[in-house]
């Protein structure tokens, strides 16, 4: 039983991270807020559009399916200040290269 527990706890570890705003966003971590608002409304007109290369972003865990909904929430998360450092402390880590 504890061993499913764990397998599910990093289940949702690995999903929260490939969900990561800056991820989903497209942007770097260390975007002005302009820059992270800007992107965010151009990929809602593009999914609104019907748009192909809006619909997926790349993870370190593969492509994800971005939607309007993930979207509005990415922008959100990186509008508090508290939430963003949360986020660009994770993104920062998933960018990192592997030690050699």
């Amino acid at each position: 039983m504890i061993r499913a527990i764990e397998t599910d706890d990093a289940e949702n570890l690995m999903r929260e991270h490939a969900a990561n705003p800056f991820l989903v966003l497209g942007v770097a971590p260390a975007a002005p807020v302009a820059e992270i608002e800007r992107h965010g409304q151009r990929l809602l007109s593009e999914l609104a559009a019907g748009l192909e290369g809006a619909r997926r972003y790349e993870t370190p865990l593969g492509a994800r399916e971005r939607t309007p909904e993930l979207v509005r929430a990415a922008i959100a998360e990186l509008r508090d200040p508290a939430r963003r450092l949360a986020h660009e402390w994770w993104a920062r880590g998933l960018a990192a290269p592997a030690p050699s």
